[in-house]
């Protein structure tokens, strides 16, 4: 009798060892699987604000612009982005940056990638950021935007005078050589994650606001209200 119960006991010993194995190998092929098919899955989801849009279909701004794709982790998230700006000799940038994923970029230091983002995005345009905040998003309840939102707003200063976009603002350099400039230029961003149920994909959006007034901020947020 005791002989048998240690066989017995043996037996289920082999077959918990088999079954761990077993588990193993199917997380590493699902790994394996994610790396290698992953990047042919992703499809590139640019966001974008329709020609119906008040602003663009009055004319006060124009767009799109600048469209461009490129890719991040091997083809793992894939990222397209568009430019709009106002005319009439108005100061004003907004440019929609969107960011395909099979997993949700929430969890993969998101805060940090937008910083970073909008830094690169405003030393194209010859700014420096200064002044940085998260804003609570209390206060714009009445944003027709998905729930979850982040607003990120910076002060900015142009570092050189010899960008169009800032001399139409007022900006002039001083005859110690810092850039000064007649009206404030201010950086905003606005950040959302959404699932795509047609191809269950993740996209973060990054919809980025460069203004010389309150009123161009404003607008910038109403055309970003009507992304799609």
């Amino acid at each position: 009798m005791e002989e048998s119960e240690l066989r017995v006991g043996g037996w289920e010993k082999k077959s918990g060892s088999r079954w761990l194995k077993g588990l193993f190998t199917i997380i590493l092929i699902a790994i394996l699987g994610f790396l290698i098919i992953g990047p042919t899955v992703i499809n590139y989801s640019p966001a974008y604000v329709p020609s119906s849009s008040l602003y663009l279909a009055n004319g006060m701004w124009n767009g799109p612009f600048d469209i461009d794709y490129s890719k991040e982790f091997a083809g793992h998230v894939k990222i397209s982005s568009v430019s709009y700006e106002t005319t009439n000799d108005q100061s004003g940038k907004l440019k929609v940056i969107t960011m395909s994923s099979l997993i949700n970029l929430e969890d993969l230091r998101l805060q940090e990638r937008v910083i970073e983002r909008v830094k690169e995005e405003a030393k194209s345009e010859g700014i420096v950021l200064s002044n940085g905040l998260i804003l609570s998003t209390q206060n714009y309840n009445e944003l027709d935007i998905p729930t979850g939102y982040s607003i990120y707003q910076w002060d900015a200063l142009p570092n050189s005078a010899e960008y169009d976009f800032y001399q139409e603002a007022g900006c002039y350099p001083d005859f110690d050589l810092i850039v000064k400039c007649e009206s404030e230029i201010i950086a905003k961003a606005f950040v959302w994650n959404q699932q795509n149920t047609m191809t269950l994909q993740y996209q973060t959006i990054i919809c980025i606001i460069f203004g010389t007034n309150g009123t161009i901020i404003n607008q910038a947020t109403e055309l970003i209200e009507d992304v799609i």
